[in-house]
């Protein structure tokens, strides 16, 4: 569905979406990564995660998808679960540029501290070929934490260069910025950017990427903000 790296996901999405390779209407994942991340901050102490999802693409463009991800904050405590829901709709504009309006809505039920990450999001991307996607993202958090976060926006360029084939992998290296302001009583805004390569074998795909954010990330989110490798492997079916 979505890579495991959430710095790159809106733009992983908009590749599996945009691309104009439609192999079937009906799309699973299963996958596993070394960290959850949401633009740039890895929840869960940065714990490895699994994650399952399920999506569909209609010919005329209309999507929908439902997935999961399992976490454990720590050792001492039981999984914990990321649930969420998005629909949309993909336009092909000509040969080389596409476009994508979705909504998604992001739970974390069962944890007290990531309810404060309970979002709503509505975003556009616009694509050219599978190298280039940039999008802009209005954010609307539905459980108000103590800091007074209530809504704001993020805006993300990621670059994707193929390699080409080695064998029966083909490789990409992927390279993204980011920034997302909050806004509270005195705004809090921060940029992110990962640099990392993919790869896929048939249906199992890999990715490896350094993450990192500015200061005014780590002051905000302490050590769940620090540069960090983040390793997924994902199969789809």
């Amino acid at each position: 569905m979505i890579s495991l790296l959430r710095a790159v996901a809106t733009a992983a999405a908009a590749l599996a979406l945009l691309s104009g390779a439609r192999a079937q209407e009906v799309d699973g994942t299963l996958g596993a990564s070394s960290a959850l991340l949401v633009r740039g901050v890895a929840l869960g102490n940065a714990r490895p995660v699994l994650q399952a999802g399920a999506a569909v693409d209609t010919v005329d463009g209309w999507l929908a998808g439902l997935g999961v991800a399992a976490l454990r904050p720590s050792t001492d405590q039981g999984w914990t679960t990321q649930l969420y829901a998005r629909a949309g709709h993909a336009f092909r504009l000509d040969d080389d540029w596409s476009a994508q309006l979705a909504a998604t809505h992001y739970a974390y039920p069962f944890d007290d501290y990531l309810r404060s990450f309970d979002r709503d999001e509505f975003g556009a991307t616009l694509a050219w070929r599978d190298r280039v996607f940039g999008s802009i993202t209005a954010l609307r958090q539905t459980h108000v934490s103590p800091d007074g976060h209530r809504s704001g926006w993020a805006a993300d360029l990621v670059l994707r260069e193929p390699l080409g084939r080695v064998g029966p992998v083909s490789l990409a290296l992927t390279a993204g910025l980011g920034h997302q302001d909050l806004q509270r009583r005195a705004g809090f805004s921060y940029d992110y950017g990962h640099l990392g390569a993919s790869g896929r074998v048939g249906a199992l795909q890999f990715e490896l990427a350094r993450v990192a954010s500015d200061r005014r990330a780590r002051e905000g989110f302490g050590s769940a903000a620090d540069a960090r490798w983040v390793g997924s492997l994902t199969v789809g079916f």
